[in-house]
């Protein structure tokens, strides 16, 4: 079943709680949160408090990109309340990361940029995606992300799989036909029209 998980990451400070709480109503069930440190993708998300309390208010499971060269100073908060803390396989030290998390008891993922060959990825591990180049929200889905998730999902047919960046509804069967099992999807969900496009797909996760 493919689930989806909200990201807030191009929406307004100030509608950011009302947003997710209507989302929320409508059905969903994960939030998405990016956090970036300025270096390894273009400043911009969010931190591990802000996170922590619309989660709580909306009542959502949370999940952490963190985008950053040095991660491991970064994971011990996150998990704090993520049952899922994602780093970058091309950032330093990512090993330790999924160490740290698992030693934190929550599930800890990869992210792969673009450019990656997915065999720098080991098996098993919770792998997500990157359609677009890492923090820049806004930008086109790339369709070639397909196929790297489709050899994602021959190298191993058990592991979660997620896409990030630029995704729209009528990316979704293509996702799952791919063998994608979770999509984070920003301003196709939050903007106009965006409840009723995803209504189906809320409503299964």
């Amino acid at each position: 079943m493919l689930e989806v998980a909200g990201s807030l990451w191009s929406v307004p400070p100030e509608t950011q709680l009302s947003e997710a709480s209507r989302l929320a109503a409508a059905g969903m069930r994960r939030l998405h949160w990016d956090m970036s440190d300025g270096a390894f993708a273009a400043a911009g998300g969010f931190g591990p408090d802000d996170a922590l309390a619309i989660s709580e208010a909306t009542g959502c499971a949370a999940e952490a990109h963190i985008m950053a060269t040095t991660p491991l100073r970064e994971v011990d908060a996150w998990a704090e309340f993520c049952d899922l803390v994602i780093v970058h396989v091309e950032s330093e030290g990512w090993r330790a990361c999924i160490d740290r998390v698992t030693a934190r008891g929550s599930r800890p993922g990869l992210a792969i940029s673009p450019q990656t060959p997915i065999e720098q990825v080991p098996h098993q591990i919770a792998t997500l995606c990157m359609s677009i180049t890492p923090g820049q929200a806004g930008s086109a889905f790339d369709p070639s992300t397909l196929a790297r998730v489709a050899a994602l999902r021959d190298r191993d047919s058990a592991r979660p799989i997620g896409i990030d960046g630029g995704i729209r509804r009528e990316f979704a069967e293509g996702a799952v036909d791919a063998g994608a099992t979770w999509l984070a999807v920003g301003g196709d969900l939050f903007g106009p029209g965006g409840e009723r496009r995803w209504s189906d797909l809320l409503r299964r996760t």
